[in-house]
């Protein structure tokens, strides 16, 4: 890595090692495709949301990368031969992350090197507190070795020492213990790794892989396999309940959004047959079966909605989301890989309190488009 800003330097991963720097192998290839429309759209929509809801029109290829000799620093910058390596499928974009990139370059000097001589996985990265990446960005890496044929169960992970308990749940539930953990400090530690696995992710900025399917079935049969029927298969649970995600109010919590009539909307889907439920307050192997059982799910954009990557195809995912154009649209593309129905009510743009509104009335036609869907008593075929 650079010993100074002037010294800065970058390089795209993937040409680096086309250059003889490690190997990459291709686990599903690149292809071009328009992005299905929302199956619901109301609300404060209007033609630059649609402009950017459209524009990804490339869904990236996965892959394994295999790095000697690769360094390490904060959340999982990769250094190689004193250059930082950016990735389009590891989410880190060459616009986004050269102020990063720049700090990490600056603060190097002060990083105390420590050396992991044994073959480790960068699992997690940037967001690696945040339970929502770890749903739809880190756990789903897991299926990627497997299906380039590691076994996960014998491998090693370099993961931040910060990295929440959360995640050492699922991690424990996938058959990976703590000793499998190599730890380090990501704001003191630069780590050199004799051999580093680099999984590439299943999303890529708003667009999800199809692999990601596979992905949910493979973590699933891990953590919590379904009952097998007579000739041998497994089968989903049935899926009947109406959850309302309400979204957290944890102090902690990142890029704060405030739904200015939560407790309205609370309140009519209550009426309307709903459980209104907070998963943080349950365990993990808790949320895996709420999520499972559920035939739709409603709520504001964010993490506590990402976990529609555990809820059975055929379940229906609405989310209430600001009118903002910084904030993507990842939930509508997992939910179609994953063969789900997803919709928004799109309101306001948010104010510097993160607040957002939407209309009573966009509501209760919300509501009605759910009764639609999968009225009391089932998914609807």
């Amino acid at each position: 890595m650079p010993e100074s800003e002037e010294d800065f330097a970058a390089a795209e991963l993937g040409e680096t090692v086309a250059a003889g720097r490690g190997q990459r192998t291709d686990l599903s290839l690149s292809y071009r495709d328009w992005v299905r429309p929302p199956d619901l759209m109301i609300g404060a929509v209007d033609s630059e949301l649609m402009r950017v809801y459209f524009e990804q029109v490339i869904v990236l290829g996965a892959c394994l990368y295999a790095l000697p000799d690769a360094e390490i620093a904060a959340e999982g910058v990769i250094g190689l031969d004193g250059v930082l390596q950016y990735a389009n499928e590891l989410n880190a974009y060459a616009a986004s992350s050269e102020g990063h990139f720049r700090a990490v370059a600056r603060g190097r000097r002060d990083l105390q090197r420590v050396s992991v001589e044994e073959p480790v996985v960068l699992l997690a990265g940037s967001g690696h507190q945040m339970y929502g990446h770890w749903l739809v960005d880190f756990l789903p890496k897991l299926y990627l070795l497997d299906r380039a044929g590691h076994d996960i169960t014998r491998l090693r992970y370099l993961l931040p020492a910060d990295t929440p308990d959360f995640a050492m749940v699922w991690l424990a539930l996938l058959g990976i213990a703590r000793g499998q953990i190599v730890p380090y400090d990501r704001e003191r530690d630069l780590v050199a790794c004799r051999q580093l696995l680099v999984p590439s992710a299943l999303r890529f900025a708003s667009r999800a892989s199809p692999l990601m399917a596979e992905a949910r079935r493979f973590l699933l049969d891990r953590v919590a396999p379904a009952p097998r029927w007579r000739l041998g298969r497994r089968r989903e649970p049935p899926a009947t309940r109406r959850l309302l995600i309400s979204r957290s109010e944890n102090a902690d919590t990142r890029n704060r959004r405030i739904l200015a009539e939560r407790a309205e909307l609370e309140a009519r889907a209550r009426a309307r047959g709903f459980e209104v439920v907070q998963p943080e307050g349950l365990t993990i192997p808790e949320q895996i079966a709420l999520f499972r059982s559920a035939a739709i799910l409603v709520g504001e954009y964010g993490s506590g909605l990402h976990g529609s990557l555990l809820a059975p195809p055929g379940a229906t995912v609405l989310a209430f989301r600001e009118g903002g154009l910084d904030l993507g649209f990842l939930q509508s593309s997992i939910d179609h890989a994953l063969g789900h129905a997803s919709g928004y009510v799109f309101g306001s743009a948010r104010s510097p309190e993160g607040i957002f509104s939407v209309r009573p009335a966009e509501i209760d036609y919300a509501l009605d488009w759910l009764d639609w869907r999968a009225p009391l008593g089932g998914i609807a075929p």
